[in-house]
């Protein structure tokens, strides 16, 4: 692991003592450790760096290697690594560089094996839903009643998967823990893991007789009618989760999540930005010029907005409160229009007589912009 702080991934000053860097360990090896999060890569990812981390900072002469030169092998200049034969390889040959394994055995015995009697409890499976909303439902919030196929713990043999819920037996190899002991032969001796029971599936139990509702499987297929209440500001694409909605568990540990996928359909007029709205408000050239009131829409309905005379292009009026409401907040954003002038495609020569006084009456003077342009241009 180039480049990585190993006193960051275990969360310890550079100052922190061996205890303090071996209670950190511990804190994480058993937060991260694979056995609680059987589908997750990114707690495995954890965990390994938990543990390459521990395997330098734990060992007293890979430390002082990594604070002096960044490597638990020494000075990179060095062809072996550091100052003496044993240390060219890392220290590995050193008695105490794996003083780490004891560490992660006491921390393996604590997940399960013969001193922890009780089921290994796992999380049921997340479902996931799309709902789809009008741009009124998203910005007011509303109820939703959805249908939803999942699975629930069976009532007659209270999940267990035994008739009745009592034809089964204590599992002889992990003893109702739902983990067993496995010793593995390395280079270094024998070491023993803690893992899920294979036996019996990690439940703890073996079935005598199946449950003839649920088929021995401990949960039934079922569908529901689930009313969500879907809060005022929420956005397209945003995720909602409904805590213990999910899947049963199949050891009985707690539901699943319901996972609730928000589409949200646009407005024909106005653009969400955050809990902003934006408006591109086209208006006649000659509304810019004499001024006027136009009818623009809102979360509330339709409001007139004052047009000054003589409003340029891409002035923007921002009306205040006007936008979406902030989720959980009595917040709401601003309704933001941009003014587009837009000049008519057909005009009738009793019009173009019109313009033509109308632009032999203006002063150049009064076009600040065209005029420095002319200046400019003048000077060329």
């Amino acid at each position: 692991m180039p480049n990585k702080d190993y006193y960051d991934i275990l969360g310890v000053s550079k100052s922190a003592s061996q205890d303090d860097i071996k209670s950190a360990y511990r804190k994480l090896a058993k937060l991260y450790h694979p056995d609680l999060h059987p589908n997750d890569p990114e707690c495995a990812k954890k965990f390994k760096e938990v543990n390459e981390a521990y395997e330098v900072l734990g060992d007293s002469g890979k430390r002082s290697n990594y604070d002096q030169f960044g490597s638990a092998s020494g000075n990179p200049n060095d062809f072996f690594g550091g100052s003496n034969g044993a240390g060219g390889f890392g220290g590995r040959f050193n008695t105490g560089s794996f003083s780490g394994f004891e560490d992660i055995f006491d921390i393996f015995s604590s997940f399960g094996g013969r001193e922890r009697k009780s089921e290994i409890q796992v999380t049921g499976e997340d479902i996931e839903v799309n709902i789809n909303l009008s741009f009124k439902e998203a910005v007011f919030g509303c109820e939703k009643t959805i249908k939803v196929t999942k699975l629930d713990k069976c009532d007659s043999c209270r999940g267990t998967g035994a008739k009745d819920g009592k034809e089964y037996e204590t599992c002889p190899d992990c003893h109702g823990s739902g983990q067993a002991r496995y010793t593995q032969n390395t280079i270094f001796g024998q070491m023993v893991n803690v893992g899920p029971c294979k036996t019996c599936n990690a439940t703890g139990k073996i079935v005598k007789t199946k449950c003839p509702h649920c088929n021995g499987k401990g949960n039934i297929k079922t569908q529901q009618e689930i009313k969500i209440k879907i809060p005022a500001g929420i956005d397209n694409d945003q995720t909602m989760t409904m805590r213990g909605k999910g899947n049963a568990s199949v050891r009985n540990g707690p539901n699943g999540d319901l996972l609730i996928n928000v589409s949200v359909e646009q407005h024909p007029l106005l653009v969400r930005d955050g809990y902003n709205l934006l408006l591109d408000l086209p208006i006649p050239f000659t509304t810019a010029c004499l001024g006027g009131k136009v009818k623009i829409p809102t979360t509330e309905g339709f409001y007139d907005l004052t047009i000054p005379s003589l409003t340029q292009p891409n002035t923007v009026f921002k009306l205040k409160n006007k936008g979406i409401k902030y989720l959980q907040k009595d917040v709401y954003g601003d309704l933001i229009v941009t003014v587009r002038i837009e000049m008519p495609k057909d005009i009738s020569k009793y019009e173009k007589e019109l313009v033509e006084k109308l632009d032999d009456n203006i002063s150049l003077s009064s076009y600040k912009k065209f005029k420095t342009y002319q200046d400019k241009l003048s000077k060329l």
